[in-house]
């Protein structure tokens, strides 16, 4: 029983071997100064996942992606184009939109009533003959934002000059085309304030060697012990987990555990004929949705059986997850504050198949326990809450974020001891190092150098 773990290059020769070797020091947790750098050559140089595009169905409609110090502007403009630009007026610096989302007919500055069209273009200035200088529309048009569009998410990058999507994600888009991405529905969107530094929310997620010590549920589900990971370009890399199968390094139980009841009787699996042949689940539910599938509209024709059942997660150099099932899948990841390296912000998304085309009600099968959201439905609210409402149980992320968000703070203030001075990772949490590694290389501008 061991995770195994390889390099896996990108098309083009892009070598997934980070270009340098670094100690995961403490500092880089807590210092002021590091978050300094890692704004100048990181959040500012790479492809970042800002929103979806079905937040984006009308000319006019906008979102606002707020990074730290920066806030962006993604809108659908009156040719049916996305725009994206920096959230400022060209007057006087003013911030133009205060919501998170919404529609306009034009952009106009609430401050002095400058106005811009929905590309960002201006269009009108009030006593524009009052400026003893001439007003260059080139000049004064709001300053744009790289944007790119992949599976139904839409991607901004503050450096104009960055190397496009395609090969920044690499293999990525034709690993995760059989998903369907673009054809799941918002279920929950959700952000959770924490007093922890984005990197310590980021290294909880690249590694399993905590699982069996805050996650006691998976034992019944995952196997997470041999677990396949692989090392990507630019710090990406990903994981796979064998699902509907207890983890072997516990005892095997003789009956199916109760936290896979509901998917099986969901499947019309009876889980008695499983007395002491728990290990044959995998594949029968394997089979038994590609059965099903013949007959909705689910997307499993896509599907490999590994991916009916199994448990993918993608991790997204800087800051985005992705974790990937037939039916759900949850993209998720900490974005830095504006001040302190003691705090982030949490952003989670969960997609599912819609209930049409994964229930049929009719002969009680249902694909998935939650899938209960129609197409027609309207989009959920963007809930914003505090770690302290996830501990007293008014808001949950599910049970498994709900774990790491209550352990994540004492790993932050753990940092700024005097007891500690550096990380000591083993080969379980190799995906922790390679993240470590490429962020060391983005801070020294040799990811450029592939561009």
């Amino acid at each position: 029983m061991a995770q195994t773990t390889k390099l896996a290059d990108f098309p083009g020769g892009i070598s997934a071997s980070a270009p340098t070797q670094v100690r995961v020091d403490k500092e880089q947790f807590t210092s002021a100064e590091f978050m300094a750098l890692e704004w100048a050559h990181i959040w500012t140089r790479t492809w970042l996942f800002a929103g979806l595009i079905s937040d984006l169905e009308d000319a006019g409609d906008y979102f606002v992606y707020e990074l730290a110090r920066e806030s962006i502007v993604v809108m659908r403009n009156d040719e049916g184009e996305l725009s994206a630009f920096y959230n400022v007026c060209q007057h006087r610096g003013n911030r133009l939109f205060a919501n998170e989302s919404g529609w306009v007919a034009e952009v106009v500055c609430p401050y002095h009533g400058w106005r811009y069209t929905t590309e960002g273009t201006l269009s009108h200035v009030p006593d524009a003959e009052r400026f003893v200088e001439d007003i260059s529309v080139e000049q004064r048009s709001l300053k744009p934002v790289r944007l790119q569009v992949w599976a139904g998410l839409v991607w901004i990058n503050m450096d104009m000059d960055a190397a496009p999507l395609e090969q920044y994600l690499g293999s990525f888009m034709q690993d995760l085309a059989p998903f369907q991405l673009q054809n799941k529905v918002l279920t929950n969107h959700q952000t959770v304030a924490l007093d922890t530094n984005w990197k310590t929310v980021r290294d909880n997620f690249l590694e399993q060697y905590h699982v069996d010590f805050i996650h006691p549920q998976h034992a019944s589900l995952v196997d997470c012990c041999n677990s396949v990971n692989n090392l990507y370009p630019y710090g990406h890399s990903n994981t796979k987990v064998e699902g509907y199968t207890p983890n072997p390094r516990y005892p095997l139980p003789e009956q199916v555990p109760d936290y896979m009841l509901p998917m099986l009787e969901g499947l019309k699996l009876n889980p008695k004929e499983y007395f002491g042949r728990v290990l044959e689940v995998r594949k029968a539910v394997q089979a038994r949705k590609r059965e099903l599938g013949k007959n909705m509209d689910c997307g499993y024709d896509t599907l490999s059986d590994d991916e009916l059942s199994d448990v993918w997660q993608y991790d997204f150099f800087p800051n985005l997850f992705m974790t990937l099932q037939a039916e759900e899948v949850s993209i998720y990841g900490p974005r830095p504050h504006p001040t302190d390296p003691n705090k982030c912000f949490f952003d989670k998304w969960t997609l599912q198949l819609s209930a049409e085309a994964g229930n049929d009600l009719s002969s009680g099968i249902s694909l998935h326990p939650g899938l209960k959201t129609s197409k027609q439905a309207a989009r959920p609210q963007h809930s914003v809450f505090e770690r302290e409402d996830v501990l007293n149980g008014t808001h949950s992320l599910t049970m498994t974020f709900d774990q790491d968000i209550a352990y994540l703070p004492d790993m932050q203030a753990g940092m700024h001891s005097r007891g500690f001075s550096d990380a000591m990772l083993n080969q379980d949490e190799a995906r922790v190092q390679h993240f470590h590694n490429w962020l060391a290389a983005w801070i020294e501008g040799v990811p450029t150098e592939l561009s």
